[in-house]
């Protein structure tokens, strides 16, 4: 099947790797053939810091999102924004679960744009060394510009495909930028409840605090009040994403390591601050 005529190349930048990582900024272009109709660009306040060696890739830190909005208010502009337009990027798979992440934490249903990749067809077309986007760019002489900023790289992304369309032609399908698995199929579903976390999973769909005693990579246990929000898997791990009333944001917590919980009725509202 040939490329579809219009589409939407994106990309994004986040706190670390998904689905426990918050999104930070998104950039898309909307394409139809050869010409580029439209931008969208939001930074995004991710409700934690954003760690420092993240920090040294992309550039963006806690001042830059501070007064920028949640993810719960630009995705669903985001996904009004898209239509029903197919999704292109450079390792899609990345970018789709990060939206997936982002949908589940806030009840958000995902819509069925295919998605498709340009680094999966790299990877059957093009004899490189290396597939990074960066890598490409420089080697194929694209038009030079920044990295790891999502509205940049998804122009790279863009120039990538229309190099790969001139030097292959027909060669570069659709089914060359892979299945186009729909955007709704990268959507989460909680962890199955165990003993351990029903009472957690529960406080978290009636938006309840609960007194958490928990222990730390250290060794030593400690005692903290959070409200549970989200849980994933992730490095073979079970964890809970949940508000720390004491620090004010979201944090990760290993299931493994949560030695007691108990509901907290009687706790006040908790709300997350902006760090800046």
């Amino acid at each position: 099947m040939a490329l579809p005529r219009e589409f939407v190349v994106f990309d994004t930048e986040t706190t670390g790797m998904p689905p426990g990582a918050r999104l930070v900024e998104i950039g898309a272009l909307k394409v139809r053939g050869n010409h580029v109709l439209e931008r969208f660009d939001r930074l995004v306040y991710p409700e934690c810091p954003i760690p420092e060696a993240v920090i040294q890739i992309h550039g963006i830190d806690d001042r830059m999102v501070a007064e920028a909005p949640t993810a719960k208010q630009v995705l669903p502009e985001f996904l009004q924004w898209i239509g029903k337009a197919p999704l292109l990027g450079h390792n899609i798979r990345f970018d789709a679960t990060v939206l997936a992440a982002e949908a589940a934490r806030y009840h958000l249903p995902l819509p069925e744009n295919p998605t498709l990749c340009t680094l999966l067809a790299s990877r059957k077309l093009l004899k490189r060394r290396s597939h990074s986007l960066e890598s490409l760019v420089r080697e194929l002489h694209l038009p030079a510009a920044a990295h790891h900023r999502p509205l940049a790289d998804a122009e790279h992304t863009l120039h990538l495909l229309w190099k790969m369309e001139m030097m292959f032609g027909r060669e570069l399908r659709m089914s060359t930028l892979g299945p186009g698995t729909p955007l709704a199929s990268y959507q989460f579903s909680p962890p199955a409840p165990t003993p351990k976390t029903s009472l957690l999973q529960e406080a978290a769909e009636q938006d309840q605090a609960v007194d958490l005693t928990y222990r730390l990579r250290s060794g030593n246990i400690f005692q903290t009040l959070v409200t549970p929000r989200f849980f994933y898997r992730s490095s073979r791990q079970q964890w809970m994403e949940a508000l720390c009333h004491e620090a004010g944001f979201y944090k990760s917590y290993r299931m493994d390591r949560v030695l007691h919980a108990e509901l907290a009725p009687h706790a006040s509202p908790a709300h997350a601050r902006r760090l800046y």
